[in-house]
């Protein structure tokens, strides 16, 4: 919204044209030039009000929110959008107003603590261009701004939001995408390895134990040669819901590949370790699975190899050493659970 010079003071011939007091000539290329400086002036007011016209039509057409403000903090011009992602209801803010006034009406009706809207002000006087990303609810749902503040020469600046709700929950299932695997819902075999690497190290340095548990469900291929692949999603899924629910806060799992996965257990050594493989185990043999048919229970068990860190160990020594209490646990017969 814009301000312009007062109209008055042009008058109208019948042909709705300026009228005219004194001659007008035409100098070369057809231009007229007027003589009377007062139909200079009205000519002019004319023109800035058909140009303010037209930036405000710009201004609102603008897919972005965007405001002006000058070197008091003072509104100088906003659009619609401004006011639809600030919760300002419509026709409620003038030119004039001050900017910081707006903000704590946009914190109370988006949702903002007393934090965020002291680090909004502070922004205020930023003399460098930056980008912000931040929540807030519009209209009650909860969405994601994208702030741009480009400084004017001198002091002030201007500022649009973008509404770039749709591209944040993009990237958070592309980050999920990438983080998961697709079937269970489980870390994925990189992801469930950073963050082994990461406790590993923590532990080292707090000279915390940290226990890992190699799992392989037992005859995995007859499941899928017997019930069809579509059983054996389904006994993979179960088995990776059964874990979670007996897994703590900051345990976590993750699918190694095929039929087989991983779980971290921070903080904790061998002795309490192993009750939980035991417990993992119990699960698997109770869970039921039905065939297609509905009247079958596929019967589903695992083995499970456990080992805990030891002095300067790494990702690849104690992963060689789970592997090699889950091969000793197979040969055992499988359904059973063994510590290195």
């Amino acid at each position: 919204m814009l301000t312009c010079p007062d109209r008055r003071g042009v008058s109208r011939n019948r042909q709705g044209g300026a009228g005219q007091s004194e001659k007008s000539k035409t100098s070369r290329g057809g231009a007229v030039k007027r003589e009377s400086g007062k139909h200079r002036n009205s000519f002019d007011k004319s023109s800035f009000a058909q140009s303010a016209d037209v930036l405000n039509i710009v201004l609102d057409h603008i897919t972005q929110g965007m405001v002006v403000v000058g070197p008091d903090y003072r509104t100088l011009a906003f659009n619609r959008h401004f006011e639809e992602m600030f919760q300002l209801p419509s026709g409620s803010v003038e030119v004039g107003v001050d900017f910081r006034d707006l903000l704590k009406i946009w914190a109370d009706a988006t949702g903002q603590d007393q934090q965020m809207l002291d680090y909004a002000i502070y922004q205020l006087d930023e003399s460098a261009t930056f980008e912000f990303e931040f929540p807030q609810l519009i209209n009650g749902e909860p969405r994601w701004c994208q702030l741009t503040h480009n400084p004017l020469p001198g002091k002030g600046f201007v500022r649009t939001f973008t509404d770039c709700t749709k591209r944040k929950a993009l990237e958070a299932s592309l980050m999920k995408l990438s983080r998961e695997d697709p079937l269970t819902g489980l870390y994925n075999r990189r992801t469930i390895l950073d963050f082994l690497e990461e406790e590993i190290k923590r532990g080292q340095r707090y000279d915390h134990p940290l226990s890992f548990l190699m799992m392989d469900i037992d005859h995995f291929k007859k499941i899928n040669d017997q019930w069809g692949h579509p059983a054996g999603d389904e006994v993979l899924k179960t088995f990776a819901t059964e874990c979670h629910s007996l897994m703590r806060e900051n345990d976590k799992m993750g699918r190694f590949g095929g039929e087989e996965f991983v779980m971290v257990l921070p903080e904790t050594g061998k002795q309490d370790a192993v009750p939980v493989a035991e417990r993992i185990k119990q699960h698997t043999a109770e869970m039921e699975i039905k065939a297609k048919c509905g009247s079958v229970v596929i019967p589903v068990t695992v083995s499970i190899g456990v080992a805990t860190t030891s002095g300067d160990d790494d990702v690849e020594a104690i992963i060689a050493r789970a592997d090699e209490a889950l091969y000793k646990a197979k040969n055992q017969g499988r359904n059973c659970v063994v510590c290195h």
